[in-house]
């Protein structure tokens, strides 16, 4: 894979940063403790990992039928990191009132997954800008899934153990935070094109 670095870059910034899924298992931690977490953590990753292979399984079949919409899902994905990188800028800490989602459950978790535009771009971009150009079976597109997947469980428990730890250091540093993650964010955009 010639761009391992901005792959990696992607992933971490992606996966780490504040959204839907890391919000909800630090809050839900903070509320209901880590514990009782973990089922909401465990739905989080098993549906993050469908949604994985149905990304890499559409990028794998444009790529073989419609080899020319490769640069247009390589553009589209750019355009995504941009607006994320522009998101991660502007965005301010969570509010002290956020209130938990009353049922952090599994099935909860699970469906989020289906609904978490967030994840979704991302399954569709890091295969479509990454993953695709060096590897093309549905066997690399499994192997791929689990790993983003493992990343994701990393970064769903990891916000849930260390939420109050997490908080205040956004609380107190968000604006340095957001500005290295939107800067490494729009590297990533621009050396996927020129790193393959």
């Amino acid at each position: 894979m010639a761009n391992f670095y901005p792959f990696l870059i992607y992933v971490f910034v992606t996966t780490f940063t504040p959204g839907p899924n890391n919000i909800m298992s630090m809050t839900n931690a903070m509320h209901y403790g880590y514990k009782r977490t973990l089922q909401f953590t465990f739905g989080v990753v098993s549906g993050f990992f469908i949604v994985m292979i149905c990304g890499g399984i559409l990028n794998m079949a444009l790529a073989a039928t419609l080899p020319a919409v490769k640069i247009w899902l390589n553009v589209l994905g750019a355009i995504y990191m941009l607006y994320l990188a522009y998101h991660i800028l502007i965005s301010k800490p969570v509010p002290d009132d956020l209130q938990p989602n009353k049922n952090a459950s599994f099935k909860a978790g699970f469906i989020m997954q289906f609904l978490n535009i967030k994840g979704i771009l991302y399954g569709i971009t890091v295969f479509s800008m990454f993953i695709i150009d060096s590897f093309h079976s549905p066997l690399m597109v499994l192997v791929f899934s689990l790993i983003l997947s493992g990343v994701g469980f990393t970064a769903v428990t990891s916000w849930a153990y260390f939420g109050n730890l997490f908080r205040r250091f956004l609380l107190q540093h968000y604006k340095v935070f957001n500005l290295v993650m939107a800067g490494l964010l729009v590297y990533t955009a621009l050396a996927s094109f020129f790193e393959k």
